[in-house]
């Protein structure tokens, strides 16, 4: 039986549901620990954990962060066993995101307009409940305004990345986003490395360099655990995990009760993901310098300050972990 879910969204974001409704919707289903992880946002954290301790259920603050590279967009999740989630730097870069979001929101409208399928930023704001406003918004406006019968078609026709309404955002690297998780003291995750890669051996190689320069960014995780992935695909992934010495992470991506999108915990993730990043995050704190006052009551390994965390090269807490361990062991 799975009890892990390391990726997750809420209202917050773009997903269906309040926090405390995913918490117990995961309690319910007898998850033990999920990660929220809500795009370009921590304003959901607070909420769950209290749900959480109603519950009785751990859950991981996190984020995912929505980055821009010239051949589409790369999502970096970040995992905080520490208050680092509540670090003031990555709270001022989140609201610049935020920030970007809503002119985007607001361009994108101004174009549907144009194009003869008017929708208003008021019900856009309406419908994303919040701040962080994603084209998933914008779809379900063209949906209720009747311009198109499904969210897919929306995007299809209007709002993916090369339709006439698309706008772009407040543009982030990869390498910027892996880097202030880190320094707020969190552990970055590679999110679904081959979602949109279309060409295998291609989609591989790119992968390899992005990994390779990645780590340098200080990343530690890869998410091999995913809806749609194919066995080949796991093993693929475990494969360079090893070879760039990262932790296999997984969830399912869940957003809500959608019939195209999969189910809290419908994706299996062995319990020695959630371990290794835990000792990856306390092997790494326990030798800083300077420790954190305080911790995530969601989280039992706890240490180190977001303002003492050096950028590490390639893997390097990932290596903590295993040393910690008293041996390398395969993902």
């Amino acid at each position: 039986m799975n009890a892990i879910d390391l990726h997750c969204h809420t209202i917050a974001s773009d997903g269906l549901l309040s926090p405390a409704e995913v918490v117990a919707h995961a309690a319910k289903l007898g998850l033990e620990t999920i990660a929220i992880t809500d795009h370009d946002t921590v304003d959901g954290i607070a909420e769950a954990l209290a749900a959480a301790a109603r519950w009785g259920i751990e859950v991981i603050p996190g984020v995912e962060i929505n980055t821009d590279v010239p051949e589409g967009e790369v999502h970096i999740l970040g995992f905080f066993f520490n208050d680092g989630w509540q670090d003031v730097e990555l709270g001022a870069l989140l609201r610049r995101i935020e920030a970007g979001r809503i002119v985007r929101a607001r361009k994108m409208v101004q174009k549907l307009v144009k194009l003869g399928a008017p929708i208003s930023f008021q019900r856009v704001q309406e419908i994303a409940c919040g701040d962080i406003i994603g084209r998933m918004h914008v779809a379900l406006a063209l949906v209720e305004a009747g311009h198109v019968a499904t969210r897919r078609e929306a995007f299809a026709r209007y709002i993916d990345r090369h339709g006439p309404a698309y706008a772009d955002r407040f543009k982030l690297s990869p390498a910027d986003a892996c880097r202030a998780i880190a320094r707020a003291g969190g552990l970055p995750v590679l999110a679904h490395p081959l979602v949109g890669m279309i060409n295998g051996v291609a989609a591989i190689a790119n992968l390899e360099a992005r990994l390779m320069a990645l780590g340098e960014a200080g990343l530690v995780g890869l998410e091999v655990y995913y809806p749609g992935h194919t066995a080949a695909m796991m093993d693929q992934l475990l494969a360079l995990a090893r070879r760039f010495d990262l932790i296999p992470s997984g969830g399912s991506d869940y957003h809500g009760p959608m019939p195209d999108k999969a189910d809290l915990g419908s994706v299996y993730v062995p319990r020695r993901c959630l371990r290794r990043l835990r000792e990856a995050a306390h092997a790494y704190f326990s030798s800083s310098p300077k420790k954190s006052n305080h911790s995530s009551t969601s989280c039992d390994d706890s240490g180190g300050s977001s303002r003492s965390r050096r950028v590490a090269g390639s893997g390097a807490m990932s290596r903590a972990a295993n040393s910690a361990e008293g041996t390398t062991r395969a993902p």
